[in-house]
């Protein structure tokens, strides 16, 4: 497994003929153009070793290495110090005072270098080592094949990799081996285990053989064993290892762990939350970019909404104090993105890499696929716009002067500019809402007019009305909101724009109606993701009245019915849900409609039932996040099931 080697050196011709030696003698090379993009890089992911220009722009080398130095995680990286510039045994003794055992003056012999860098890594080497998450991290990325030896705990683990995918830990951290571990929860029998170890010589399809298992199960159990093993090491201390390589085809595949989900659940199991929040606060000011590791691990990780609502913010123009604000949750998530070098904190503002290559989607980067919460999660959050415009001074009756209008009649004032207002934006297409052409969208323009009517039609002046006025003033919000929801993401808006087609709406043309229940229905599904009972039910009404025949639309109206909580002790508004579901499928197939009557079988306790509907909903969408949410809740209730009858058979 190669190490990895960091040149720091912004000057391109020197810095591009040492990373061709580099890589010839075998080492994993990275570059920075200077002190701040060094330090960015060792405090996200440091390398084995540090090879280190002192003359670099913006910090220079010996404060670049004072920093080091007072973090825990770089205090013993190893550093090749070469330079041109400060010549002399004074400045040697200077770079060897701060932990600099090499300082080749420039020009210097290729064999001086490698030498001089062999040396340095077999001094590291021979100490601690290094966390489980950088030995995880330089096998995948080198695919490396072969196994890796190492001692802990007085064990003596062997962990085996193709093509950089770990397939087996023998013996495991925590358990002798996977026997051990389905023994000690019951799963087999002592007699069974006994078999397994000695008999079957620990090989795991004797277990197929002796009946505890069919094929699949026995690899979903292998998959948990060594995923469970690896997440746990995430909690050891830094230890060394022993690299044996193999030469396997680079075309072998195996099924085997997730191992960006790994990290992800390494991290969120043993977050390191004081060195995480002191790089949050290190790198406050800088930017978030997608790097390409992004496009390659991103859909292998299962993200909960306000995980992926972070996603959604790294787009290079937004720091990562906005991006993160002071929630700890989002750490563990931040640490596997650096980890991974799915993301880079850029200084300045900068653009997010491009996907290489065909990318039909990304799982955690579109609206409706919630992988770990429901549909409703996976809404997008005005939380950051509600706490940018509680950072403006708004303040609609709170003067003098404001007090004094109220006396002499304001509210009649105000009154007038509700109605004025809704009958502006009411029956108008959600561009003409904010005053913006489809031809001259601007995203700035469209939050500005977003920040207007939520100022002017705030929580201030609900607390000011009452009656009739209040209810046109909570319409006004959400036409608005619904509205900026739609033209706000990328996804909803080219939707839309697909239905604006060439701008009939209002214009009383034929297929008017058509456009408008279409319209209507997203807005009911967009209040569903929100858990907005009442108004998903009152615009996909609208929907169904204007297309009775609509089977999608049918489906979510009694979807709305039947989970609005308002018709929890009504079995009649219930019935009259579930009715409107199975309706919806004599009129159309779709996959709302068999993913939403899968849910009223699972909860009847039709399990098989239900376990049919979500696959037939997956067959038409196979990224319908509710059939999706469906089969995992199945397979979640039915391995709780596996463990209740193995603990009544053993107890």
């Amino acid at each position: 497994m190669p190490f990895s080697i960091l040149i720091a050196e912004d000057n391109d011709n020197v810095a591009a003929p040492l990373e061709r030696l580099l890589q010839k003698a075998g080492y994993e090379t990275r570059r920075a153009v200077d002190g701040i993009d060094a330090l960015s890089q060792l405090a996200v992911n440091p390398p084995h070793l540090l090879l280190l220009d002192l003359k670099m722009p913006r910090l220079n080398g010996v404060e670049l290495l004072r920093k080091l130095r007072q973090s825990d995680k770089t205090k013993r990286l190893p550093v090749i110090v070469m330079t041109g510039v400060y010549r002399g045994a004074q400045s040697a003794a200077a770079a060897r005072s701060l932990g600099v055992e090499t300082y080749l003056e420039k020009p210097f012999r290729a064999g001086d270098l490698l030498k001089a860098i062999e040396q340095n890594l077999s001094v590291s080497t021979a100490g601690a080592g290094e966390t489980i998450d950088r030995h995880l991290y330089q096998a995948f990325t080198s695919r490396f094949s072969g196994i890796l030896n190492f001692s802990l705990n007085n064990r003596q683990p062997h962990l085996s990799f193709i093509n950089g995918t770990p397939v087996s830990l023998r013996p495991g951290l925590n358990y002798e081996n996977f026997g051990e571990f389905l023994l000690k929860r019951g799963v087999i029998s002592a007699e069974e285990y006994s078999h397994y170890a000695t008999v079957g010589a620990c090989r795991h399809d004797i277990l197929v053989e002796l009946g505890c298992f069919d094929y699949p199960e026995l690899m979903q159990g292998k998959l948990s064993y060594l995923g469970s093993e690896l997440i746990s090491a995430f909690g050891l201390p830094p230890f060394a290892v022993t690299a044996n390589p193999v030469s396997l085809p680079g075309e072998m595949q195996v099924i085997s762990v997730n191992v960006p989900r790994i990290f992800y659940g390494g991290y969120h199991m043993h977050p390191h939350m004081d060195r995480l929040r002191a790089l949050r606060q290190q790198y406050s000011a800088h930017f978030p970019i997608l790097a390409p590791p992004f496009y390659r691990h991103s859909n292998f990780l299962q993200l909960k909404s306000e995980e992926q609502f972070f996603l959604q913010q790294i787009n290079g123009q937004t720091p990562l104090h906005s991006c993160l604000g002071d929630k700890d949750d989002l750490l563990p998530l931040f640490q596997t993105l650096l980890s991974l070098e799915m993301i880079s904190l850029c200084p300045e503002p900068a653009s997010n890499a491009v996907a290489k290559g065909p990318l039909r989607t990304l799982f955690n980067m579109i609206e409706d696929d919630s992988a770990d919460i429901g549909a409703a999660d996976s809404m997008e959050s005005f939380n950051d716009l509600v706490e940018e415009s509680e950072l403006e001074e708004v303040d609609l009756a709170g003067s003098a002067e404001a007090a004094a209008q109220q006396e002499a009649g304001y509210d009649l004032a105000i009154g007038k500019k509700v109605r004025q207002t809704l009958t502006e934006i009411k029956d108008k297409n959600y561009y003409e809402v904010f005053k913006l052409r489809q031809g001259e969208f601007s995203f700035d323009r469209l939050k500005e007019k977003y920040f207007s009517y939520t100022h002017e039609f705030g929580p201030e002046l609900l607390m000011q009305l009452s009656g009739e006025e209040a209810s046109l003033v909570e319409e006004i919000l959400s036409i608005v909101t619904n509205a900026y929801n739609t033209l706000s993401d990328v996804v909803k808006k080219e939707r839309y724009d697909e239905l604006l087609g060439s701008g009939k709406v209002g214009l009383g043309e034929k297929g008017d109606d058509r456009f408008q229940a279409q319209v209507q229905s997203q807005s009911g599904k967009v209040f569903i993701e929100m858990e907005e009972w009442e108004n998903a039910i009152n615009a996909l009404q609208d929907a169904v009245n204007i297309d009775p025949a609509n089977g999608d639309y049918l489906a979510h109206l009694g979807w709305a019915i039947y989970k609005n909580p308002a018709n929890e002790r009504s079995a009649t508004m219930r019935d009259r849900g579930k009715q409107m579901i199975n309706r919806s499928l004599t009129f159309e197939r779709t996959a709302a409609g068999h993913s939403f009557k899968g849910w009223l079988l699972f909860e009847a306790g039709q399990e098989s039932l239900a376990e049919s509907e979500f696959n037939k909903a997956l067959r038409i969408d196979a990224r319908n996040s509710v059939a999706r949410k469906g089969m995992r809740s199945l397979q979640e209730k039915r391995e709780q099931d596996k463990k209740g009858l193995f603990r009544k058979m053993f107890r």
